[in-house]
């Protein structure tokens, strides 16, 4: 008889050193991964706050050189910090036949020249006449003689309406017969962090300063009116000359809390009315 002896099993498993060493590389992993996939989300989050902000920049530079472009030629002007900038904004412009140069007068008839002027339909609250200013002391000053307050309309006839003012004697002609139909002054300023749109304050002979010109729209925040310490000017105007068209320029440097972004627009601006 023999005897058959069969080999004995010994258990397999995990020593101490090698769990320990395990857990140790999967900890380095889940650190790397999760460092990883936060480095991933916080580049995401910085990038579509970049798009967000330039994106709001972009509409607030189109918001002012759109305004901007329809201002009164000759009414345009930068305070001495170059946060600010003001213009009287047009409504609506046609051709007088008559207006009152020699002597004060009340009233000054104007041609309808098409269904879209509609001068008649115009709003009288807050309306203004102005013609031919050639500098911004002529467009704001009303002892200039340049622009008077509308107070009503009368049709005429012959596509004519007559368009009574207050009281005032016209400085001069326009060669072309021009008059415009203006509102109360507009500023944008930056104060603070803020891109703050005014309006309704008045005719001001001197630029006002924002804290006169009454409640601000805000237009856009987190503005910075310095680089590095070196200041920066958000208003740049040149107002041209009669062979080159007057050119606002708009600079906004923006604070993106880890990163800044900067942006410039340039507005060509008519300077003859």
């Amino acid at each position: 008889m023999q005897n058959s002896t069969k080999p004995i099993k010994r258990q397999q498993g995990f020593t101490l050193i090698e769990l320990v060493i395990v857990i140790v590389l999967l900890s380095v992993m889940a650190v790397s991964i999760a460092t990883l996939f936060r480095d991933t989300t916080e580049g995401y989050m910085q990038a579509e706050s970049r798009i967000g902000m330039a994106s709001s920049a972009r509409l607030a530079l189109e918001r002012v050189g759109r305004e901007v472009r329809e201002a009164m030629p000759n009414s345009i002007r930068v305070n001495g910090g170059n946060n600010c900038v003001e213009f009287v904004p047009i409504e609506a412009a046609t051709r007088y036949t008559d207006l009152p140069t020699t002597s004060p007068g009340t009233t000054i008839n104007v041609v309808e020249q098409d269904a879209s002027t509609k001068i008649s339909g115009l709003n009288t609250s807050n309306l203004f006449v102005m013609v031919i200013p050639l500098n911004t002391n002529e467009a704001y000053n009303a002892a200039a003689g340049h622009y008077s307050s509308v107070s009503s309309f009368s049709k005429l006839g012959n596509n004519e309406t007559q368009v009574t003012i207050s009281s005032n004697r016209f400085r001069r002609n326009s060669p072309q017969d021009r008059i415009f139909f203006v509102r109360q002054p507009v500023s944008f300023c930056v104060v603070g962090n803020n891109l703050n749109r005014y309006d309704n304050y008045g005719f001001n002979t001197s630029q006002p300063a924002p804290a006169s010109m009454g409640t601000p729209t805000l237009v856009l925040d987190r503005v910075l009116l310095s680089s590095n310490g070196n200041p920066v000017d958000v208003f740049n105007y040149d107002s041209g000359s009669l062979n080159r068209s007057a050119l606002l320029v708009i600079e906004l440097y923006l604070d993106g809390r880890k990163e800044f972004i900067n942006l410039e627009h340039e507005v060509h601006v008519r300077n003859f009315p």
